[in-house]
């Protein structure tokens, strides 16, 4: 190989290692890693469902399934921040496995790591409370605060511009890399970026620049979870 190319892969490595978040904010590093990704061609729904079918994904929690409570959706309202949910979430009693906090989540399938907050700070309940006030001036949630909302993450790109997020970790695996497979441990169930005591995880697949679900009936979602993650 080049000296050029082993420069490349140094400067990656280091990249991906010394990704961090400051509170209430995401550091330059970690989007460079997360948000420069140039999706060269938008597909369509149907494509994009095509593609991920193809994957033979797993769900993120062992064991679990789509969860029973349509609040826990995509598109389910947040009043507390004037928006909509743009996931799932798997809380206990709702997915069909005990979910705790250090609760492993899963890579859903192959795929490269291209956001891990490895030196995550929590950011504070003052901090929160003026976010979320900004929201309700605002009527509706902005993308930064979201982002923030969502605590410790890790995000992998998979194909196509399909993007998978990990958030509300507690932790992250130490054993990470940049080139993970399906079923590898990405980090552990948390409630980072939260108010709630209840720890869970909040987990979506991204189809280039919508969220998967959107503008679906609970009915429809879980149709299409049940067609994509088939056992």
């Amino acid at each position: 190989m080049k000296m050029s190319g082993w420069i490349t892969i140094f400067c990656f490595s280091m990249l991906f290692l010394n990704c961090r978040v400051e509170e209430g904010n995401v550091n330059d590093t970690d989007m460079k890693l997360g948000d420069n990704i140039e999706v060269k061609k938008e597909l369509s729904y149907d494509d994009y469902i095509k593609i991920l079918k193809g994957m033979k994904p797993i769900l993120p929690i062992k064991g679990s399934h789509i969860t029973t409570s349509t609040g826990q959706l995509p598109n389910a309202p947040r009043k507390y921040r004037y928006g909509i949910h743009e996931g799932f979430d798997f809380y206990d009693g709702f997915c069909g496995v005990k979910i705790e906090k250090g609760t492993p989540v899963l890579a859903i399938s192959n795929g490269k790591v291209i956001r891990a907050d490895t030196n995550y700070k929590e950011i504070g309940a003052g901090k929160r409370k003026e976010l979320l006030k900004e929201a309700r001036q605002l009527g509706y949630t902005p993308e930064t605060t979201l982002d923030i909302l969502r605590g410790r993450q890790v995000w992998l790109e998979h194909s196509n511009g399909i993007i998978t997020r990990y958030c509300h970790l507690s932790g992250i695996s130490k054993e990470i890399k940049v080139d993970v497979q399906k079923g590898n441990i990405l980090g552990f169930v948390g409630g980072s970026g939260t108010s709630s005591k209840t720890p869970h995880l909040h987990f979506e697949i991204r189809l280039g620049k919508d969220f998967l679900g959107k503008g679906k009936s609970p009915e429809e979602i879980k149709q299409l979870m049940d067609e994509i993650f088939k056992k």
